[in-house]
């Protein structure tokens, strides 16, 4: 990008409602999960044309990250320029409610410019009312996506000299019934993700062809509002793997049965609590691979002991399971996370979070122990000029302590910039 058009991007035509689209700084690559668009208490009305309402939104920033690979032996240090347009056209039929949203996520690193990357998403989601108490549901969504070079994928070669491109395709419809307290819903999807080759730093060409995968799930969720503090909910889940077949590679293809049950209390109206339990079952084709079951039992609180203060805490017990993304199988993993909420003004807000995570686990292609401990600390501040901008400023800390010295990091990440919605 030429510099001119740096300078205008990153000057005049800052935007985008797109704090919520923002994944959180855990091994991720930027950007930070910021003060989120619901917190401010204007919004823009939107375009209307027709039948339709248009929302425009234009996001830029600049990041400095410490540690951009997340990386122990190789600590690099780069400040990124962060821009995502978006836009946003819906529907106004109560009857035919449909959200088609699109962006464009593009970084532009100075020192590492083969880090740069640019995704671009677009979804539709959408609600049939059927009759009073059923309604369809449908959403489709396609992606290009760029993975960092970071230890967050460890199922991806750690020789690659770019990030890794891949395309994502997601297709789901279901039906929703509702029946006085009871909410029931049954849904379909299909998820297909497509990698391509990328080059190795070594100048030759890495085929990722084995990572294409189709995904299959069926599932059945229902909701019992016993009362207005107690609430009853449960899911069962069906998932089938299918990975392409390449020569010398296991195949990863499998089956997975889930089950998650748990109860929502209010003890007050300003104390309420959530508790759960998940069990999971994966059987995989190839008997060179074996999963014990997984099982996880959450904890989750949350106090309003004013209205412009709210505290949030939870905690998670993860037994056995597979994750090819992480490399990681059986053992346990304890994470607990701590966040406080402070609206300082009406258009002053304030976000502190910390995080904890845990894990005694086996790495899938060593099977070595692997033993860590993850902390994550993250500030956020956001400012509303007006209903169509406003201002963000992030810092986030992490560190990660490992039984393997080349597992841990640490990692500084600040950013800061404007949104404009229209």
């Amino acid at each position: 990008m030429a510099g001119w058009a740096k300078r205008l991007l990153a000057g005049g035509f800052l935007a985008a409602g797109a704090f919520a689209a923002m994944p959180t700084a855990n091994a991720d690559a930027p950007p930070l999960k910021s003060v989120e668009p619901d917190s401010y208490p204007d919004r823009p009305a939107g375009v209307k044309y027709g039948r339709l309402l248009y929302h425009a939104s234009l996001l830029t920033g600049q990041i400095w990250d410490s540690n951009i690979f997340s990386s122990k032996d190789n600590v690099v240090a780069d400040r990124i320029l962060y821009v995502r347009p978006g836009l946003t056209i819906s529907t106004l039929d109560p009857n035919y409610k449909f959200t088609f949203r699109t962006s464009v996520d593009h970084f532009e690193y100075e020192r590492t410019p083969e880090e740069g990357r640019t995704d671009p998403k677009a979804d539709l989601q959408g609600t049939i009312k059927v009759r009073r108490d059923l309604e369809a549901t449908m959403a489709l969504s396609a992606a290009r996506i760029h993975e960092p070079r970071s230890i967050q994928r460890r199922d991806l070669p750690d020789n690659a000299a770019e990030p890794v491109p891949h395309n994502q395709y997601v297709a789901r419809v279901g039906i929703r019934r509702l029946n006085n307290r009871l909410t029931s819903e049954t849904t379909l999807n299909y998820e297909n993700d497509n990698y391509f080759n990328v080059r190795s730093t070594g100048g030759t060409v890495l085929n990722l062809q084995g990572q294409d995968r189709d995904l299959l799930k069926a599932s059945h969720e229902e909701e019992l509002k016993l009362s207005h503090r107690l609430l009853l909910f449960t899911r069962q889940r069906v998932i089938t793997s299918e990975y392409r077949n390449m020569p010398g590679k296991d195949q990863r293809d499998s089956i997975k049965y889930e089950m998650v049950s748990g109860i929502e209390v209010g003890f007050t109206p300003l104390v309420k609590g959530k508790f759960s339990f998940h069990f999971g079952e994966e059987h995989f084709f190839a008997p060179s691979i074996s999963a014990d079951p997984e099982l996880v039992y959450t904890t989750e609180l949350s106090w309003s002991p004013r209205r412009n203060l709210r505290l949030k805490g939870s905690v998670a017990r993860d037994f056995g399971g597979v994750n090819f993304d992480l490399d990681a199988a059986g053992g346990r993993r304890t994470r607990a996370d701590l966040v406080v909420e402070y609206d300082i003004t009406r258009q002053l807000f304030f976000r502190t979070t910390f995080a904890h995570k845990h894990a005694n686990e086996a790495g899938i292609s060593t099977g070595a122990k692997r033993l860590e401990d993850t902390y994550v600390y993250k500030n956020s501040l956001g400012y509303q000029m007006n209903r169509f901008w406003s201002l963000f400023l992030d810092y986030a800390y992490e560190r990660r302590e490992a039984l393997t010295a080349t597992d841990e990091f640490e990692r500084h990440v600040i950013q800061a910039g404007a949104v404009a919605r229209f």
